[in-house]
């Protein structure tokens, strides 16, 4: 059930602020117990959201922080002095917290261990926030994969509906600070 919420919040926050997954899954490949892919070419801000996302509707179902993101983001600020330990770790590169560390790094790559983790800490409050805007959305999203296993864009659409997620994820954001503009992809029904 924690991979099919955590794969839900990647789908759902991709869709409101950049594009539908092409496929979002609960189905064991590799190391990985499930995964979200879609485009992936909103701006970093929302990137970092979109990776901690998995993180946050874990958070929201379960009313505590999951361990492994402080795990994966102190991996990944110590990490970053040695890439070599990276390519030692199974997958270590692939992982959310590493992705997002490397992404707010990317932005800003003079930074202190301490002001990464704050970026990556705010950005994941704003990821919670607005998934907790469209909770509903990410249980529908959560029970179908619970169903299915596995979701094209077709059935993630299906199971999102009728409800509105990209103007809650929109309120949110600009809240925060962030432009947050409806994806073009995501038309409304």
């Amino acid at each position: 059930m924690r991979t099919a919420y955590h794969e839900a919040g990647h789908a759902v926050l991709s869709a409101a602020l950049d594009d539908r997954p092409y496929v979002v899954s609960i189905r064991t490949r590799g190391h990985t117990l499930g995964r979200s892919s879609a485009r992936m070419a909103a701006g970093p801000t929302s990137l970092v959201q979109m990776h901690l996302a998995g993180f946050a509707a874990e958070h929201v179902l379960a009313g505590r922080r999951p361990r492994q993101l402080d795990q994966e983001i102190g991996f990944a600020l110590f990490a970053r002095r040695d890439g070599a330990l990276v390519g030692a770790v199974e997958a270590a590169g692939d992982r959310d917290g590493h992705r997002a560390v490397r992404l707010v790094l990317a932005v800003g790559a003079d930074e202190s261990d301490d002001e990464i983790r704050r970026e990556v800490e705010r950005l994941y409050e704003i990821a919670r926030a607005s998934l907790g805007a469209v909770w509903p959305v990410v249980e529908a999203v959560a029970g179908a994969l619970l169903e299915r296993g596995e979701l094209d864009r077709d059935a993630f659409d299906d199971a999102v509906g009728d409800l509105d997620i990209v103007a809650p994820v929109a309120r949110v954001q600009r809240a925060h600070g962030l432009a947050a503009g409806a994806p073009a992809s995501v038309a409304p029904r």
